[in-house]
C-alpha cells in the first residue's frame, strides 16, 4: 500500500539537505550559536546541549512514528524534492526554491498551488532564526588563467550582472544584496511568482538571519562532511541509543576535529 507521509525531512547521513534540515530543528530548540562568532565549539552550553539532544530526538521520533517515509535514511540532496513532487509528503523542507521551481516542468498547473513558507514563529510568539548560506565560487590553486578567473569574479558579483544571473535561475537563489530586491516586482510582486516573495521575506524581513557555522571556524565544514548528528538520529533509529548517548558520541567526535583547528585572534 502506498502512504502518504506528513514531511519530507531528509535525515540520512549524505549532502547538505540533512545537515541543514537538523540544524533548523537544532535552531527552533535555542541551539543557533553551537559555534560561536569566535570559532569556539560551544556545545557544551547547557541550553545548547539540550537543543541538539531534543532535534536528535525529535527526528528520530518522526522518522519512527511514520511520518517521515522509511527511505529517507539514504535519501541525497534530490529525494525530497522527487518524494514531494510525487505526492509522496505533504511538506519539504529545503533552502532554496529548487522543489518549487522544479515543478514547471511536468506539473506547471499545480505550480500555484504549493504554498513556500518561511519557518515560522517559536512557541513564545518570537520570530524563528533563519540558516543563510551563500553560494561560493573558487580558484584553485594552480589554475592556469588565474588574474582571468579573478576578472570573471568581478564581473559576475557587478549588481547588473548577477541580478540578471539569479533571475536567470527564475530565482532559485535569493540574492545576497538587498539592491537587487528592493522595488523589483520580480522578486517582491506576488502576481509574477507566489514563491519568491516569501523567499526573499525571509532574507531581508528583519528576521535573525543565522550563517553557516563554517564562517566562524573551517572545521565546521569538516564537521558538516562526516554528518555527525545525522549518524546519532541513525544510532537512536537502528541501535535503540539513548538520544543523549547518541549526542555524546558525536560531542566526542566534534570536539575532535575542533582541536586539530588552530583559531588564531
Amino acid at each position: 500500500m502506498r502512504h502518504t507521509y506528513a514531511s519530507a525531512f531528509v535525515i540520512s547521513t549524505i549532502g547538505n539537505d540533512p545537515i541543514n534540515t537538523f540544524q533548523q530543528f537544532m535552531i527552533a530548540y535555542g541551539g543557533k550559536n553551537i559555534v560561536t562568532k569566535e570559532g569556539r565549539f560551544n556545545g557544551r552550553d547547557p541550553h545548547i546541549h539540550e537543543a541538539v539532544v531534543k532535534a536528535v530526538d525529535r527526528l528520530s521520533t518522526l522518522y519512527m512514528g511514520g511520518y517521515i517515509p522509511p527511505s529517507s535514511v539514504n535519501w541525497n540532496d534530490a529525494d525530497d524534492n522527487n518524494a514531494f513532487h510525487a505526492k509522496l509528503c505533504v511538506m519539504d523542507y529545503d533552502g532554496t526554491l529548487s522543489t518549487e521551481l522544479a515543478m514547471l516542468r511536468k506539473q506547471k498547473a499545480e505550480y500555484n498551488d504549493v504554498l513556500t513558507i518561511p519557518p515560522l514563529l517559536h512557541n513564545d510568539g518570537s520570530q524563528m532564526a533563519t540558516q543563510y548560506g551563500v553560494n561560493c565560487a573558487i580558484i584553485p590553486k594552480g589554475a592556469a588563467n588565474i588574474e582571468v578567473a579573478k576578472d570573471f569574479a568581478k564581473y559576475l558579483i557587478r549588481l547588473d550582472v548577477n541580478g540578471k544571473y539569479l533571475k536567470g535561475g527564475l530565482g532559485r537563489n535569493v540574492p545576497v544584496l538587498p539592491e537587487l530586491v528592493k522595488d523589483d516586482p520580480f522578486w517582491i510582486d506576488p502576481k509574477q511568482d507566489s514563491h519568491r516573495p516569501p523567499y526573499v521575506k525571509e532574507a531581508f524581513g528583519g528576521g535573525e538571519l543565522v550563517p553557516f557555522y563554517y564562517i566562524h571556524n573551517p572545521a565546521w565544514a569538516k564537521v558538516r562532511s562526516e554528518h555527525p548528528f545525522n549518524v546519532a538520529i541513525h544510532d537512536v533509529i537502528k541501535e535503540g541509543a539513548k538520544p543523549q548517548d547518541a549526542v555524546a558520541k558525536a560531542y566526542a567526535r566534534i570536539e575532535e576535529i575542533f582541536s586539530t583547528f588552530e583559531i588564531k585572534a
